[in-house]
Parts: C-alpha cells; structure tokens; sequence
C-alpha cells in the first residue's frame, strides 16, 4: 500500500497504474480494508484537474472494479436482494467509461473490458437484451475477446432457461455453444491470469451443450433464409427492425437472423384459480395483445418518420413562419415524435399489468413504472415487500431498467441516445419541444428552456435516436414482462396443491383485414 503523500508525488499516469494494481490486488487477497484505500486514492485523482481522457476513461474502469470488490467483500454478489449495495455505483463507473468523449477511440482492448463488464452486470441483474448488445458491441472490436465470447455463452444460457418455448431456447443455446467454443478456441485472447482455467471451463459448458443438442439443425435453422414479406417495401421495413433488433422475438437478440423477423413473443401458459377466472379467458392475454400492437404500430411510425424524405401532401399549404433556426416541421418528424411517445407510454402499462398480475395492492391512481416498486412512504420510499429479494430473475431487470429512464444518477452517464427520456416525453407531451434540422449547427443535443426558451429544442437527428432507444427499451421491457410471467408461473405451480386442472386453449386472432 502507498503513502498518502507518496502518491501526491506521482503524475497521473503513474497514480493511476497504482490505482488499478492496488484493486486487482485487494480483488485477489478480498481485502476490503485495501479497496477502500484504492477508492479513497482514486477519488484524490479523480478531482486533479487537467485529466485526459484515457485517465478518466480507465479511473472510472478501475473504480468499477473497486466497487464490485466491494460486492463481494460484502458477499452480495450473488445475493438476491434487488437493492445490491455498490451495484449502482459499478454500472455508473461502467457508464461514465463509456460515456467519456474519446472512447470510441480509445485501446481497443480496453474498450472490450469496459463493454463486456458492463454486459455482465446487466446480465446479472435481469436485462439479456441489453447485456447481448454490449458484448456483442465487444466482439464487434475484437472478435477473439475472450471473455466477451465466454460471458455471452454464459448470458444465453440464462436467457434461454427463462423462455416458455422450448424451441427459441434450443436456438439461444446453440449460439450459446458456438460462443463458448470461440472463447475456448487456441487462438482466443484473454485479459487474465486465469486464462487456462478459464478457457477450461468454457469448453467444458461448450461440451455440456453439445451432449443434449442437436446443433447441426440449430445452425441450419438459425442461417436459413426465411421470406421478409412480399414487396420491397416490407422487405425494406423487416430488415431494418432486424437490423436494430426491435422484433419482438428473442431470436432477434443473436443478431439480424430472418427467422427472427416475427414478433412471435407473448405470454406464456397461465393457471388461475377458479374464482380469478372469470367468464371468458384471462384478461392478461389481452392486455398483452394491446401492449404489442402499440408496440409494433410505434415501430412502423418510427420506420415511417426515419425513412420519408418527401414532402408528404398533407403538408402542403400549411401556414408556417419562418423562425430563422431551420425547424422541421413535417408528417415525417411528427410520426418520430408520435413513435416515442407511444413506445413511453408501454412502460405505465406494463406497471398495471404488474400491479394486478403480482397483486402489488396499489391503487389505480398511484400506479407508475417509476413508482410501482416502493412502498407509498417513506424517505427515501424502501423498495415494496412483493418484490423485496424476489427470485425473479426478468422482473428484477425491469425494476432496474426503470431506473434509467427515472433515476437522475443514471440519467447523467447515459449515452447521448438514452439521456433525458423523461423530459423529453413531458414536453412532447404536454408542452413545447422544437425540432430542428441540425446541419452541423449544434441542436443535435438537448437545449433545455432558458430565459428566452418556452420549450425544448432538439436536433432531429438527436429525436429520431432516442426515439429508436425508447423502443428498444420498449421491446426489452415487454420481453422480461413475458419472462417474470413464466418464471412466477413456475413458483405458483410448484406451490400449488395437487387438483384438478381444466385447460382452455387460445387459438391465434384472426381477420379478415389483417394480413
């Protein structure tokens, strides 16, 4: 360990190498008094001005280590409490990293330790859909990273033990297969010491999954060309939601695969009890009918909005004034702003469905995804009993994706693309947001209301990505609805006496009309 003034002593460069040893080091020995220490030092570097951001880059790195140390000191690691101390503090280190100007062009190998870190901690606390883009944004750099190649091996698997079809989880396990086999490949590169055993134990997961399927047709099936509709116009709509995986459909997860191009998720199988059943089928399956087909019509909008770059007739003759800062006024950008307030709107309903479904007990008025998982008071609210070390694994993902949307801590260390989602909403909503064409003019940002502002101002080029996070948020939340379904479902039937059970069967809606 080093002295206090023997580390005021040293440039940053030479602070910050013994910054990172000082947290491998109390990682190994799980020395808690030595990662306090390395976090109190790393807070003095922190603060010294005139950092470059490769030292702010790897400080936030190396204090997301600290913190995770401190997990494990604390053995909350595999806890599951829903409230994990430090948990918060790691992904904002994460975040920030990520977040800081200059990573794109930053080491490229500790780019894939940032990324693939993060995609664990989403992984561990319930959010596949997100933790598979960020180590697949890793393999992307690197395609011999082995701990990203090994950790999305161990990701899928969890995904697919969630799913209610056999079918899409065979498929997530075969990809689970291919990933660990390229972690434990000869040629693999890994960022450990441990990188033998490590290799060791991939390609033993890798031979486990190889024992019980069939992975030949799983390959053929997954790499089969399937139709993406009969003109170009919907072949152009299905590649694009394939490209930016907004299908709901696990297998749209692996990458733009065309037998993902369905959104073929929904509920799964539901058994209630006599006096819960009422005349007809559950309400659930409606509900969650009209959660996907908000969901699908605000992606076609957004398609809609993104793709039109002529002036549609609807527009014409309209009386506009020229207020000298190039605004947008079009269909196109209003079917953008019509998208994300549509994909928004998804989340106080999913809070609904939770509420009644998981017997939450809040009343109508003072149900919110924001609040929907604390108790009515306190200060600061305490997360609620029904939920309180819940073993489920997909709606403890969406208590922590609300607080992305929610949390200004969160907020603050957001990419570009997912900050102030909130705000936007609201002055979308019931307020002013101008949208402008950008032009390398600088609206690509947000421009929040000063003196001479009534309202927002926001870059369309700004509106239109936002607009595809919130959907992808969307997707993602209504995936873990699905998900935290099936997994309570199997709680309730392993609590469930032994009686009679009557099935009733739902056949697939159709319509004249709908094709």
């Amino acid at each position: 360990m080093i002295a206090d003034h023997e580390f005021d002593g040293l440039t940053a460069a030479e602070a910050l190498d013994r910054v990172g040893a000082m947290v491998d080091l109390a990682g190994d020995r799980n020395d808690a008094g030595l990662t306090a220490h390395a976090l109190a030092l790393s807070e003095r570097l922190a603060s010294r001005p005139g950092l470059t951001p490769e030292v702010r880059i790897l400080l936030h790195y190396f204090r997301a280590n600290a913190f995770d140390n401190e997990m494990h000191h604390a053995s909350d690691a595999q806890s599951w409490s829903w409230e994990l101390s430090h948990y918060d503090q790691v992904l904002l280190e994460l975040r920030s990293a990520v977040r800081e100007e200059g990573f794109s062009d930053f080491d490229r190998f500790r780019q894939c330790q940032i990324l693939t870190n993060l995609g664990n901690k989403l992984s561990a606390i319930g959010r596949p859909c997100e933790a598979l883009a960020h180590w697949d944004r890793a393999i992307a750099l690197n395609a011999r990273f082995a701990m990203a190649l090994g950790n999305r091996g161990h990701g899928l698997i969890a995904y697919a033990r969630s799913l209610y079809d056999g079918g899409h989880a065979g498929v997530l396990m075969g990809s689970a297969y291919a990933a660990l086999t390229a972690a434990s490949d000869a040629d693999a590169i890994f960022d450990s010491h441990e990188s033998l055993a490590l290799a060791k134990r991939f390609e033993a997961m890798a031979a486990q999954l190889a024992s019980t399927l069939p992975l030949d047709a799983i390959a053929q099936d997954l790499n089969r060309q399937y139709s993406l509709g009969r003109s170009r116009a919907e072949r152009s709509y299905r590649h694009w939601a394939l490209d930016n995986r907004l299908f709901l459909s696990p297998l749209n997860d692996l990458g733009p695969y065309s037998i993902a191009a369905h959104d073929v998720l929904h509920l799964p199988s539901m058994t209630l009890e006599l006096a819960d059943a009422g005349p007809g089928p559950p309400v659930a399956f409606g509900f969650y009918n009209q959660l996907k087909q908000e969901y699908v019509s605000a992606r076609w909008l957004c398609y809609e909005g993104l793709s039109e770059h002529r002036a549609h007739f609807s527009d014409r003759e309209t009386h506009l004034f020229d207020t000298l800062s190039i605004p947008a006024y079009s269909l196109a950008v209003e079917k953008t702003k019509i998208a994300f307030r549509l994909g928004y709107s998804l989340f106080d309903k999913i809070a609904f469905f939770i509420n009644d479904y998981f017997r939450v007990g809040l009343p109508e008025r003072a149900v919110s995804f924001r609040g929907i998982w604390y108790e009515r008071k306190g200060d600061p609210k305490p997360i609620s009993t029904v939920f309180k070390d819940r073993e489920n694994w997909p709606l403890r993902g969406l208590y922590w994706l609300s607080k992305d949307i929610y949390e200004p801590a969160f907020q603050q260390v957001s990419e570009p693309d997912a900050e102030g989602l909130a705000d936007l909403r609201n002055y979308l909503e019931h307020k002013y947001c101008q949208i402008h064409e950008d032009l390398g003019l600088g609206y690509s940002r947000f421009a929040p209301p000063n003196g001479n502002d009534l309202g927002f101002r926001l870059g369309r080029d700004l509106l239109e990505a936002k607009t595809l996070h919130i959907l992808k948020l969307a997707r993602a939340a209504l995936i873990y609805l699905s998900l935290a379904v099936h997994r309570e479902e199997a709680i309730r039937r392993a609590a469930r006496p032994e009686g009679l059970v009557v099935s009733t069967p739902l056949w697939k809606w159709k319509e004249r009309r709908r094709l």
